[in-house]
């Protein structure tokens, strides 16, 4: 039987347009409120809105992190975001699985990982678009795993720990908010440039390909 290619991003595409009609009522504060009472019946119900996130593309990624901090105290709300992240990557990077082998991508890093690492870090958007890409493109789990989860962990931690000035847009402490984002943004980028020059010096090796990462 003929593969289907197409389903993978059917499916996205299918959880965006179901989604966004609703991107009003998907901020930090609506589900916090509409989240249950009981504790780990609301950090199912969270881990389940990163998933359905992760299929989607339709509600921004720090109204999920944000609330995650107003439900819960600080290290669970840390925890479960933390785990809701790695739930919200593995969901498209597995349907770019699926969908079969990309182009080689050029990855201006030494390992796959620590262009993940470097993508995450920057917070390079639509971020559910990327896991699906690197995904297709065949990049090792171990290595999408590790590199996800260290360069993501920065912006879950400002994000949780900022919780709802995220969302007040116009106030000082949403500008505040700002900051550790565009932070971690112009580091990946000069962490970036780095790799790049260091390549560019007489180690052509360390621009791999995806493709060639695979055993």
């Amino acid at each position: 039987m003929r593969k289907r290619w197409w389903l993978p991003l059917a499916v996205l595409c299918a959880g965006a347009l179901a989604l966004w009609p609703l991107r009003d009522y998907l901020t930090a504060e609506a589900i916090a409120a509409r989240s249950p009472r009981q504790a780990w019946l609301a950090a199912l119900f969270l881990l389940g809105l990163y998933v359905l996130k992760g299929l989607s593309m339709a509600f921004p990624l720090t109204a999920l992190e944000a609330a995650g901090g107003l439900l819960f105290p600080f290290p669970a709300a840390l925890a479960i975001n933390t785990a809701g992240v790695l739930a919200a990557q593995t969901a498209p990077y597995l349907l770019g699985r699926r969908q079969g082998r990309a182009p080689p991508v050029s990855l201006p890093a030494q390992t796959p990982g620590q262009a993940v690492f470097l993508l995450r870090l920057a917070g390079a958007a639509p971020g559910d678009l990327v896991s699906f890409c690197l995904g297709a493109a065949g990049v090792p789990w171990r290595a999408y795993l590790a590199g996800g989860v260290l360069g993501s962990f920065p912006r879950v931690l400002a994000a949780t720990w900022l919780g709802a000035a995220l969302w007040d847009i116009g106030s000082p402490r949403f500008f505040l908010s700002l900051l550790p984002g565009a932070g971690l943004t112009l580091l990946s980028l000069l962490l970036w440039r780095g790799l790049r020059r260091r390549s560019k010096k007489g180690h052509p090796e360390d621009v791999l390909s995806a493709e060639s990462s695979i055993q």
